[in-house]
């Protein structure tokens, strides 16, 4: 059987691509399996074991755009695996590793789009030193997707599965300016990692990340439970190991200094002072994390929260069920939360968690934002007076059809 998959990849990350109806018609003429992959929640080593169970004889990746890490990542998998032959062209049919002689027509690949956003690398650091990512709540433990090394010396001492064992789509950062000594010259050429190193981004994010002892993010959380005001005067873009402060899991990361592994930068918990422990070693080890300080729900959103804040000047009121703003906090169960309101001095906001869209409105959606997602409708025949009708209508023509 012959797999064949199309890819692009931008700052290193790669991003399966949808196949055009000419493409999928092309794979049934010539009995070729369209195949696709997450690279966002698999290992390396999950990819091996899903090609050697899916018995190809061969395996395609035809690359949209440039891309010298799937090259790298072409050539891991046949070092890898041998009984199976592996090839990659670019869009324009020249191969580029392997030998695909069974290709005697042009594959088609108009109408397949690259990938074009700009900012993984940046999401991934702030991933990496927040310790918050977007399915936590959801999924754990989470796949290991980023490891912090503080020296490039330091990874002859790493046991070499463990690279084996992050993410495809992962980030592996070198807390020094850029560098090919032989320590990374070898570890690039036995896993495909994605490298990053100090002076990789134009500015570090690090230093744009607020610090906070826990007992004080633990009072900032319950000033925001209180009285729905999050204070970012600094106006940073998020909180330094806020995950590990906070209570919440952060298994997808690992940061490994001369004295140790620890489970955040600011080595406050330690996981090993030996460098050849397994994943699942490790693993273990990180479950003797602190005490969650919120439910996790509310952990995962106080971070969006505190980096909405840094776009406004001043004090920012937000409208979540969780917090007090006219109406108490609902405690009970509640279902998905698609909207938060925004009230300061520089007047009324609404933010939508699926989107990322930041729209302007009044004092009167937010009541009525609020008593929607506090199931208080009761209440607003007489805040509204006349103009109720009105007010919910356009409410509800926002909310459902944008």
């Amino acid at each position: 059987m012959i797999g064949l998959t199309v890819l692009s990849e931008s700052e290193g990350w790669l991003h399966q691509l949808d196949p055009t109806d000419a493409l999928t018609t092309f794979c049934e003429q010539h009995r070729f399996s369209m195949d696709r992959y997450d690279y966002d929640q698999h290992t390396f080593l999950d990819l091996l074991d899903y090609m050697d169970f899916q018995e190809f004889e061969h395996y395609l990746f035809v690359l949209r755009g440039p891309g010298e890490r799937t090259l790298r990542l072409v050539a891991y998998l046949q070092q890898r695996m041998l009984h199976v032959q592996f090839h990659l062209i670019n869009e324009r049919g020249d191969v580029l590793f392997g030998d695909p002689y069974f290709l005697d027509k042009t594959i088609p690949l108009e109408g397949t789009t690259g990938y074009t956003q700009p900012i993984e690398l940046q999401d991934a650091l702030m991933s990496l030193f927040t310790g918050v990512y977007p399915d936590t709540a959801l999924r754990q433990p989470q796949p290991l997707r980023h490891v912090y090394v503080e020296t490039t010396d330091l990874l002859d001492s790493i046991t070499p599965t463990l690279f084996d064992q992050m993410t495809i789509n992962s980030l592996l950062y070198i807390d020094q300016s850029t560098r090919h000594d032989l320590p990374v010259i070898e570890l690039m050429s036995r896993t495909p990692v994605l490298l990053a190193f100090s002076d990789t981004l134009s500015f570090s994010v690090r230093d744009r990340l607020a610090t906070f002892e826990r007992s004080d993010l633990d009072a900032a959380i319950k000033k925001w439970h209180e009285t729905s005001v999050v204070s970012n005067p600094e106006q940073r873009i998020g909180i330094l190991d806020y995950a590990t402060l906070t209570g919440m899991p952060s298994s997808h990361r690992l940061f490994i200094h001369r004295d140790g592994i620890y489970a955040d930068y600011g080595k406050q918990l330690l996981l090993s002072e030996a460098f050849d422990l397994s994943i699942c070693q490790l693993r273990q080890n990180q479950l003797a994390t602190w005490e969650a300080l919120a439910p996790i729900t509310q952990l995962a959103l106080y971070p969006i929260l505190f980096q909405l804040a840094s776009a406004f000047q001043g004090t920012s009121q937000f409208v979540t069920p969780y917090s007090v703003f006219e109406l108490p906090r609902t405690e009970g169960k509640l279902g998905p939360l698609t909207m938060i309101g925004i009230q300061n001095n520089e007047g009324c906001f609404a933010f939508e968690l699926g989107t990322n869209q930041l729209f302007e409105t009044d004092e009167t959606f937010l009541a009525i934002l609020e008593a929607d997602q506090k199931e208080r409708f009761d209440i607003l025949p007489e805040r509204l007076g006349t103009d109720y009708e009105s007010a919910i209508q356009t409410y509800k023509e926002l909310i459902y059809h944008g």
